[in-house]
C-alpha cells in the first residue's frame, strides 16, 4: 500500500503552467560553510508536492548524489509552519509532502558545500573559502516536480558589499550583496555559475561577443589577458567552424583552490551552453604573460570545452541530454560527444600530438578495454568517465580516430572540396532546424548525406573491438 501512495501522490500533484518560480540562495554567515536556499512556486498551493534534486549532469558521465548533501529540508504554509516531509524510501532523490491539509508557500533547505567538496570530485562541487564561494547551479538547487519549465527568478543574498557574478547574465557591472536575475527555466538556471566575494576578479575582452573572464585563485589574482586571448581565439575558430555563434556573450569561470585535503587537484574543465568552468590547485598560477609556444600548448582546453556548446550541448544525439536528468542515462555515444570535438581542436590547431595521442589511447590501451565494441566502452563510460579515465582516454580516441580517418576519406573522394567541417556544422544545423536529437540509426546516414560520400564502411569499422 506504501508505493500506491506514492503514486497516487504523483499523479494528484500538478502546478500552474504559467508564472513564475521563485529561488533563493543566502550566505551571510562566515563562520558556515552552508548555503540556504529557499523555492518558492508561482501560486499558493495544497500538498502534496515532489522536490526532486538532480543526479545527472550534461557531460559528467557520472552518477552525482547533490540530494546527499540536503539538510534540513522543510516544506513551509501560509501560517510559517513546517510540514512533514520525507526522503524516498527507494533511495531516489525525491522528498515528499502528502499533507493536503495546508497551503504551501515554499521549500526551504541548506547545503553544506565544505562537506559536498570533500566527498566530491573538484570538477562537481561547490566551495567556499574565505572571501569567496564558487558555486555550481545544479549542485545546490533542484526543483518542484512539475515546474521546471515555469520561468524562474532567481535572487542572491549574501554580504553588503560582496559583488556576485553569474554566468547566466554576465556584466562587468558586478551587484553587491543581493543580486536578482530571471531565467528561462529550471533547467536554463542549474546550467549556470555563481561567483560571490571580494576575493575574484572579473575581466571583458571583445570579440566576435562579449567575453568575460571570472577568476578566483586562492593564492593571489592571477594575469587574465592570455586567458581572454585564449578565449577569442577559440570563439573564431568555433565560429568559423559552425558559421554562427549561438550565444550573445561567453564566460570563461576559473576557479584555482588549495584542496582541503593534502594533495594535488588535476585540472580538468566543465562545459555549459554559454560558459565554461575550469578547476584546479593553484601549481600552474598564471603571473606573467605567456609566450606565443605556451599560449598555444595551453589553448586546447578551453576550445574543446568552448567548442562544447555546440556538440554535444546543441547538437547531440542517443541518450545524452543537454541538462540535468535525476536518473543519469546510458550513453551509446560519447565517442561522439568527446571524440569528435577533440577532432575539432586537432583539426584547427594542426597538431601531430593529437593525433599520437588518439592512436595511443585506442591500440595501447589496457587489453580489457580494446575487446570492448565501441558501443560497450560508450556505456561503460557513461558512469566512470573520468572515475577510470581508461575508459574517458579510450572513448574519446576512438571516436576522434573515427571522424580523422572520415575527414581523410571525404577530402580523397571529393578532390578536397569537402571535408569533416561540412559533416558536422551539417550536424549542427540538422540539430537546430529539427528541435530533436538524431537517433544512431539516423546518424550514418547524415553524415553520407552532408558529405556526399558513403562513410558506412568506416562507420561500421570503428563500432567493433580494436584488434
Amino acid at each position: 500500500m506504501k508505493y500506491l501512495a506514492t503514486i497516487i501522490l504523483m499523479a494528484c500533484f500538478c502546478l500552474p503552467s504559467s508564472g513564475q518560480v521563485s529561488y533563493s540562495i543566502t550566505y551571510n554567515d562566515s563562520s558556515s560553510s552552508k548555503v540556504k536556499i529557499t523555492i518558492r512556486p508561482t501560486k499558493l498551493k495544497r500538498g502534496p508536492i515532489v522536490f526532486i534534486m538532480p543526479r545527472s549532469v550534461p557531460g559528467a558521465y557520472s552518477v552525482l548524489r547533490y540530494d546527499s548533501f540536503i539538510e534540513g529540508l522543510s516544506a513551509i504554509d501560509n501560517a510559517g509552519e513546517a510540514l512533514s516531509i520525507h526522503k524516498d524510501n527507494n533511495g531516489a532523490p525525491r522528498w515528499y509532502c502528502t499533507d493536503t491539509t495546508k497551503v504551501i508557500t515554499q521549500l526551504t533547505y541548506e547545503i553544506d558545500l565544505r562537506k559536498m567538496e570533500r566527498q566530491l570530485d573538484p570538477t562537481d562541487a561547490s566551495i567556499i573559502r574565505r572571501g569567496f564561494a564558487g558555486l555550481l547551479n545544479y549542485s545546490i538547487f533542484g526543483w518542484i516536480e512539475g515546474t521546471e519549465q515555469q520561468p524562474v527568478q532567481c535572487t542572491v543574498h549574501t554580504f553588503d558589499q560582496w559583488p556576485v557574478f553569474t554566468s547566466t547574465q554576465p556584466t562587468m557591472q558586478m551587484a553587491k550583496g543581493t543580486l536578482t536575475f530571471n531565467v528561462e527555466n529550471y533547467y536554463t538556471l542549474a546550467d549556470g555559475q555563481l561567483f560571490m566575494g571580494p576575493q575574484f576578479q572579473v575581466k571583458e575582452f571583445k570579440g566576435l561577443v562579449p567575453l568575460f573572464i571570472a577568476s578566483y585563485c586562492q593564492t593571489g589574482h592571477e594575469y587574465l589577458e592570455d586567458y581572454g586571448k585564449q578565449g577569442i581565439m577559440s570563439l573564431e575558430i568555433l565560429h568559423d567552424y559552425f558559421g554562427e555563434l549561438p550565444f550573445k556573450q561567453y564566460s570563461i569561470l576559473l576557479r584555482k583552490a588549495l584542496p582541503l585535503e593534502p594533495g594535488s587537484v588535476p585540472p580538468f574543465g566543465m562545459e555549459h551552453l554559454q560558459s565554461s568552468t575550469f578547476f584546479g590547485d593553484t601549481s600552474d598560477f598564471r603571473s606573467n604573460p605567456l609566450s606565443k609556444a605556451e599560449l598555444v600548448a595551453t589553448m586546447p582546453a578551453y576550445l574543446h570545452h568552448m567548442g562544447h556548446s555546440f556538440i554535444p550541448l546543441r547538437c547531440y544525439g542517443d541518450a545524452y541530454r543537454p541538462y540535468v536528468k535525476e536518473i543519469p542515462p546510458v550513453i551509446n555515444n560519447i565517442w561522439f560527444n568527446e571524440g569528435f570535438m577533440w577532432f575539432v581542436l586537432y583539426e584547427a590547431l594542426k597538431s601531430d600530438r593529437w593525433e599520437k595521442l588518439f592512436y595511443n589511447n585506442t591500440y595501447k590501451a589496457d587489453p580489457l578495454i580494446k575487446k570492448m565494441s565501441l558501443q560497450e566502452l560508450s556505456q561503460e563510460a557513461s558512469f566512470m568517465y573520468s572515475s577510470d579515465f581508461r575508459l574517458g582516454r579510450a572513448v574519446f580516441s576512438r571516436g576522434a580516430g573515427m571522424a580523422i580517418e572520415m575527414n581523410n576519406y571525404i577530402k580523397e573522394k571529393t578532390g578536397g572540396k569537402k571535408s569533416m567541417k561540412d559533416v558536422l556544422r551539417s550536424l549542427y544545423y540538422w540539430t537546430k532546424e529539427n528541435k530533436r536529437p538524431f537517433t544512431m540509426e539516423e546518424f550514418p546516414l547524415l553524415i553520407n548525406k552532408a558529405s556526399g560520400v558513403n562513410l558506412t564502411a568506416i562507420y561500421n569499422k570503428w563500432q567493433l573491438p580494436i584488434e
